[in-house]
């Protein structure tokens, strides 16, 4: 398997997890999150486009800007690089203020970083 198929079944991976995540999200604590006045098509867009805007970057560019780095120190710099835009990403694309849009994001991205663990 070529690296940018497997890239292609990691993002897909990603976004299914990350989109199971916040519909969870919104189903369990919509209403005080502020994510049950968003509607479900919204919110699984705008948190797809997020793994669609990042996983590239941590697949195709961080990798070579931290060649030197150690793989522990890399996946912590790379997980918060995506934490980080994508909760970014979620306040300016979504009604939610910024602490909300970084545990949206939080959330998302520790679940998938732990199914990525149990995976691979």
């Amino acid at each position: 398997m070529t690296y940018l198929n497997l890239f292609f079944g990691a993002l897909a991976l990603t976004v299914l997890i990350e989109s199971i995540t916040a519909a969870a999200l919104r189903y369990c604590a919509g209403r005080p999150l502020g994510l049950a006045q968003i509607s479900l098509p919204r919110l699984l867009g705008i948190v797809a486009l997020a793994s669609c805007f990042t996983l590239p970057y941590v697949w195709f560019v961080l990798p070579s800007l931290t060649a030197e780095m150690p793989r522990w120190a890399f996946g912590a710099f790379s997980e918060f690089f995506a934490l980080l835009l994508e909760a970014i990403w979620y306040r300016l694309a979504l009604p939610l203020n910024m602490r909300l849009a970084l545990l949206l994001s939080l959330a998302a991205n520790l679940v998938s970083f732990l199914i990525g663990l149990l995976i691979f």
